[in-house]
């Protein structure tokens, strides 16, 4: 995989691996958006695991690897609830909670992920922290006219928020959706569910990048090849071979 170690290459692919038992005997999957949930598509596309399923793609890069690889995907719209969802993430914390965002796709992610049965999240041990925002910023979508609204009502309540620009072309990230991508430190010591309520809070955001309670199972490979899991909902995998 281009532009990471082996070791990271290692523990995606182990944990991609160990995700691809969620495929079977399924008929509907939602699929994320970034490189570990490419990699968990090239491997169930070799592993026959995705022929004649629904597949709803949660941004328009996954569309086109998908497309790419000989699928019909199914737009979003005409669905109302899917099998599962396999998604990556930009950061885990150890209780499963999560920061994405990274590809500006965390709104669709997030419709995806909350109107699936079951929701799986592939990761490699290096996003796993101790803190959630430790590594990451969080991103928010905003509406392209509530922008500079918006950026002076986090500051005004000790947000530090940035824009974020894209690389390629001058301006803003835009994403699928048509809104613009802002990335927020909270302030030290506010809680991980009170920083998401007040930035939803706001007037002029769409959706904030945390999902506090969209993981079911997190998938974790290490780069000795194996792989632990972060359960969150023992309930949704009860009965799954090997869980």
């Amino acid at each position: 995989m281009g532009g990471v170690s082996d070791e990271v290459f290692t523990a995606r692919k182990a944990a991609a691996m160990e995700a691809l038992k969620f495929l079977v005997d399924v008929n509907s999957v939602g699929v994320g958006t970034g490189s570990t949930t490419a990699l968990v598509i090239e491997l169930a596309h070799k592993h026959g695991l995705l022929k004649g399923k629904a597949l709803v793609p949660s941004s328009m890069d996954t569309a086109q690897i998908l497309s790419d690889l000989g699928y019909l995907v199914v737009d979003s719209s005409t669905v109302d609830f899917l099998d599962v969802y396999i998604d990556s993430a930009d950061e885990v914390d150890l209780n499963g909670r999560m920061i994405k965002g990274g590809g500006a796709a965390h709104l669709m992610e997030k419709l995806l992920a909350r109107h699936s049965k079951l929701r799986v999240f592939v990761v490699d041990e290096f996003k796993v922290v101790e803190k959630l925002g430790s590594k990451h910023l969080i991103p928010v979508e905003v509406i392209p006219k509530a922008l500079k609204m918006v950026l002076n009502d986090m500051r005004r309540l000790g947000f530090n928020a940035v824009l974020r620009t894209s690389s390629g072309k001058r301006g803003p990230t835009v994403s699928d959706t048509l809104g613009v991508i802002v990335d927020v430190k909270p302030p030290e010591g506010m809680a991980l569910e009170e920083i998401y309520k007040t930035l939803k809070s706001i007037t002029g955001v769409v959706e904030v990048g945390l999902f506090l309670d969209e993981a079911d199972v997190i998938v974790v490979g290490t780069s000795r090849g194996d792989v632990r899991r972060i359960v969150r909902n023992s309930e949704r995998i009860r009965g799954l071979e090997g869980w």
